[in-house]
């Protein structure tokens, strides 16, 4: 198993989206993805194109159903993380509490400190979404507080929304590499269709198959198998990027 931690001390800079993004790429590259949701806010499904009416299978113990979007196995997190034996189960490694032959992704809401922390110590990558803006940027001294961000082993940054029409983007994005150097494993351009496909619930496939933000986040995908030790296995067809409603496993 590989676990994927998705949180970033600012809220707002596009965690959830990359999430989703990172997971539907992984599937496209044949491997066997589980994508959780433990925020209060559910925006991981917006990205596959769900509605908000629509719900997530439910995270349990033991196995059961999953929703299937674009070849990734979709789970809402947030009411269990809400136990606190579970949480403690968690914390001690418990065996069984994610699928082992899946790389699982779970997206953590940047105000919940404690489940970061739990899921940081088990998790084998820490991906830290930042923005070319100011108050982003400050908050990186809290991306593991007291530990300086240079010596973060387990944690890689993406830098998301970059505009190189816009002099401060640049300016952070220079920054921000020479800052992180090799930490900094993917750059992600800002494009609208993003904030288009979500009003219209379509994924972004169809509404901007032109978008650069394909090309970003494949390179995304390809830096973190290599992070992960993981090559990419014979792909299978995602489908249309339609829900496929819940299944057993």
């Amino acid at each position: 198993m590989s676990l994927i931690l998705f949180h970033s001390p600012k809220g707002g800079v596009g965690s959830s989206f990359l999430a989703a993004q990172l997971a539907i790429q992984l599937a496209q590259r044949g491997h066997q993805v589980t994508a959780i949701d433990f925020t209060f806010q559910g925006a991981l499904k917006l990205n596959f194109a769900m509605l908000p009416s629509q719900s997530l299978a439910n995270m349990s113990r033991t196995p059961g159903d999953v929703t299937v979007v674009n070849g990734v196995e979709l789970l809402n997190g947030y009411d269990l993380a809400q136990e606190r034996d579970f949480r403690e189960a968690l914390a001690a490694g418990h065996a069984g509490l994610f699928n082992p032959e899946h790389i699982t992704i779970a997206d953590v809401a940047s105000g919940d400190r404690e489940m970061k922390s739990i899921l940081y110590d088990r998790c084998d990558l820490h991906i830290c979404t930042l923005m070319p803006e100011a108050a982003a940027l400050a908050t990186l001294p809290l991306v593991v507080p007291g530990t300086a961000t240079v010596a973060l082993r387990k944690t890689a940054f993406v830098l998301n929304a970059i505009d190189d029409t816009r002099r401060l983007s640049r300016d952070s994005n220079r920054f921000v590499r020479q800052l992180l150097g090799d930490a900094l494993i993917a750059n992600v351009r800002r494009d609208e269709a993003v904030n288009e496909a979500l009003a219209r619930f379509e994924p972004l496939t169809k509404a901007a198959a032109s978008s650069p933000i394909h090309g970003d986040v494949a390179r995304l995908a390809v830096a973190v198998e290599q992070r992960l030790g993981r090559a990419p296995e014979a792909a299978e067809d995602a489908g249309d990027g339609a829900p496929r409603g819940t299944t057993k496993r």
